[in-house]
């Protein structure tokens, strides 16, 4: 008999869903709460990379990803202008009749996550959360926030880079840390002969773009930021336009067209990577709320994923729940260290492009081979 009959997952983002909906699969018993009264799923494009998509076909929800988003193979990485300096092939893990990676709009991909959840009937509880856990050996007792109560032998948290879960179980000494910069996203018109990914490598800032349809992408920009990195809202687009002058190619070509707020997300660059141990007893932390990851190598939502698929499997085998929660922990820490880690090297480098022995290309190319390895 599996170690794990009822789950609690603590989040419906990403990783809180994909476990839910495995979990179920595997015959395990699983409530998800989420502290949102409904979904309001932000940010415009994504991009899926292969080890997600590898996490996503093991679970049989890689074929709407596919129809909804684009696929490619190639990152460019190119100079201001569009010239291009290097081209990395990033791996077809699901071998040559898939691609690498697939850009889709985020919304399009929680709707994918929530389908699977829905088809597999979790019970969804939202703008509900945990108020208090009391765990013993055999279980953990919870008092949500609606007064009503249960237990559960698992408990996940998967509540994001501010996870109050973890904070009620290690304290306020691991946080996000802000990095010193802020990424812009904008959906555009994309271009005919726009099929992949491509960076720009400016004189004070990065941009690139990234295609998630037949006829959009977006555009995303990782500004330097000294001092207070908060804008309102009101000038994102203007704002946005203005970085986004020191590039010409394919990025100034549609730069007139960002205009719309709603259609632009902003969000201050913050990294983590929390020591372990990441759980307590029966109780463990996933995603984000363990491993913050900057953008740079478009992988935090990989690692998030992948962390609910290892889990799923592991929770689903024999043995004493906190021995398992160990190995899962072991088996996931340098992994996650690795993207978390070569990201913030990268926006490093960024800000100071002229750095000793700065080789982003390298650094992208040995990072994406590290991630094709199984998880």
């Amino acid at each position: 008999m599996a170690a794990v009959r009822k789950a609690l997952v603590v989040g419906g983002g990403l990783a809180g869903q994909t476990l839910a909906t495995a979990l179920t699969r595997g015959g395990i018993r699983t409530d998800l709460i989420e502290l949102h009264p409904r979904w309001n799923v932000l940010g415009v494009g994504i991009s899926v990379q292969g080890p997600t998509l590898r996490a996503l076909k093991s679970i049989g929800l890689l074929d709407p990803c596919l129809k909804d988003g684009f696929g490619y193979s190639e990152l460019t990485n190119c100079d201001q202008n569009g010239k291009v300096l290097s081209v990395v092939d990033l791996p077809r893990m699901l071998g040559s009749d898939y691609p690498a990676c697939v850009g889709i709009m985020r919304p399009m991909l929680h709707d994918v996550l929530f389908a699977a959840m829905q088809e597999t009937k979790v019970p969804v509880r939202m703008g509900l959360t945990a108020k208090s856990l009391h765990q013993s050996d055999d279980g953990v007792d919870i008092v949500f926030s609606n007064g009503s109560t249960d237990r559960y032998d698992v408990v996940v948290g998967a509540d994001g880079a501010h996870s109050k879960l973890r904070e009620a179980l290690f304290g306020t000494a691991h946080r996000p840390r802000y990095t010193g910069q802020a990424v812009w996203r904008a959906m555009v018109p994309r271009p005919a002969n726009v099929k992949g990914r491509h960076s720009y490598y400016g004189p004070r800032h990065k941009s690139g773009f990234n295609p998630v349809s037949q006829t959009e992408m977006y555009i995303y920009l990782v500004e330097n930021v000294t001092g207070d990195p908060r804008v309102e809202p009101e000038e994102w687009p203007a704002r946005m336009r203005g970085l986004l002058e020191d590039f010409g190619g394919h990025i100034g070509e549609v730069r007139a067209t960002i205009t719309d707020p709603a259609r632009i997300v902003y969000r201050p660059v913050e990294s983590m990577i929390m020591p372990k141990p990441w759980h307590k007893g029966r109780i463990v932390l996933i995603g984000d709320a363990v491993h913050t990851a900057p953008p740079q190598l478009a992988s935090g939502a990989a690692i998030a994923i992948e962390d609910a698929i290892v889990l799923a499997e592991m929770l689903g085998g024999d043995g004493a729940i906190p021995d398992i929660l160990d190995r899962f922990v072991t088996r996931r820490f340098e992994r996650c260290r690795l993207v978390v880690e070569n990201s913030y090297q990268l926006g490093e480098w960024e800000k100071n492009p002229g750095a000793a022995g700065a080789d982003p290309s390298a650094l992208q190319a040995a990072s994406y081979a590290a991630l094709a390895r199984p998880a």
